[in-house]
């Protein structure tokens, strides 16, 4: 570990608790801060995907939202407002500000294609609005706005757990401009993650501080992790990453609790992000966006992989899994914490909810979304149990093998 932090890390640290903020789960000061109760609630949006006029559904869904859960923190986890046009900013964002939530983001994969609009002008748009945490820890680094921000304890002015803002890039393209994949966490980006991490432990007087990391894109070893190897490439058909490894679409359905509609997208690449956080050992998740049909936990060597659905309504999305994330973080226990879906269908049902208003979806498909929801995770967690008992049963039905490297009995 280096011994002298730069200025800049210095300086990000600062911003990191200093940043301006107000209302919920920021103290007068602007910091973010555990409740009086010692929780703190993460409302995230990931692949709201949308441009002007944003859609009235996805308006309503998250003024609804946020009066539901009433969170701390909103984090907008990449593929966020698709358009120059800076009237969508004040659509999205003035109901956030109105509520007086503070709000931080992560850019996807999408946000740097958005034409004349480069992702530092995009960043400082989001910094007009009263209550945006989000700031760019290094531009000399990968990507934009890769930033933490901590979150003090509830009775003190000590750090009680820090949250991770990484940019996973967009997409690569080789010398002829043939597309290769999806982009990653790079070397210099998981090198300042280290340090800042250091640096913290180093203030909490030598114990790391639990956290949790944002992203946009999942990372490759989650693919490894969560899905069945290939013996061969099979084009399109395969998961074909730059090291050689190829990996089917065919999932791992007893690696993970929760949904998975569709292929991972994950990066082409890695420079080792994954094990630096195990090796780090202060973040408890990774919680990602990009596959908008998918919502998913699964545990990969210690640290969760959390999947985001897609809150869009001017995209692609699952009836049943459109809407948002809820992450609950409890002071008396910063070694956990606690994640659920909060689906567009649950509130578009309620009484007086203005989602189905719009006329993007029916009142009647929100119903059947709710109806089919609690149905199909039943059946998934009869299939994994199948999937279990069968893989049991098989183990039972195979032969002992005897131990050949047990040492033979002398001969008398």
């Amino acid at each position: 570990m280096k011994k002298i932090i730069s200025i800049v890390l210095v300086v990000s640290m600062l911003f990191s608790l200093s940043v301006t903020s107000f209302a919920a789960g920021a103290d007068n000061d602007g910091r973010l801060r555990f409740n009086k109760n010692g929780t703190f609630k993460i409302l995230v949006l990931a692949d709201v995907q949308d441009t002007y006029p944003i859609e009235t559904a996805m308006i309503s869904f998250i003024k609804e939202a946020i009066d539901y859960s009433k969170p701390d923190l909103i984090v907008f986890d990449g593929d966020n407002i698709m358009t120059n046009d800076v009237r969508a900013y004040e659509q999205l964002l003035t109901p956030i500000v109105e509520r007086g939530v503070p709000f931080s983001l992560v850019f996807g994969n999408h946000d740097p294609e958005v034409e004349n609009f480069p992702l530092e002008e995009q960043l400082a748009e989001y910094q007009k609005y009263e209550g945006c945490l989000a700031y760019d820890a290094d531009p000399a680094l990968h990507g934009c706005a890769n930033h933490n921000l901590t979150i003090l304890s509830s009775k003190g002015n000590e750090v009680a757990f820090n949250l991770w803002f990484m940019d996973s890039g967009s997409s690569l393209h080789d010398a002829q401009g043939e597309w290769l994949g999806y982009d990653w966490v790079r070397e210099d980006q998981i090198k300042w993650y280290q340090e800042t991490r250091d640096a913290l432990a180093q203030e909490n007087g030598g114990e790391v501080v639990p956290s949790i990391m944002f992203q946009h894109i999942i990372p490759k070893e989650a693919v490894e992790e969560l899905f069945y190897e290939s013996p061969v490439s099979m084009g399109e058909l395969t998961y074909n990453f730059n090291d050689g490894g190829v990996y089917s679409y065919i999932p791992k359905v007893n690696e993970f609790d929760g949904y998975i509609f569709e292929k991972s997208c994950s990066g082409f690449g890695s420079d080792g992000q994954w094990d630096a956080l195990v090796e780090g050992g202060d973040v408890l998740a990774v919680v990602v966006g990009h596959d908008h049909v998918n919502s998913f936990v699964a545990d990969i060597d210690g640290v969760d992989l959390v999947q985001t659905p897609g809150a869009t309504y001017h995209s692609y999305y699952n009836n049943m899994l459109q809407g948002a994330r809820i992450i609950e973080l409890d002071e008396g226990d910063l070694d956990s914490y606690c994640t659920y879906e909060l689906t567009s269908s649950e509130l578009a049902t309620k009484s007086g909810s203005e989602i189905a208003d719009s006329g993007e979806r029916s009142e009647f498909s929100y119903s059947i979304s709710n109806l089919l929801f609690p149905l199909f995770d039943m059946l998934m967690d009869l299939f994994r149990d199948t999937l279990k008992n069968l893989a049991h049963g098989f183990g039972e039905m195979m032969p002992e093998v005897p131990d050949t490297t047990a040492p033979a009995e002398p001969v008398e």
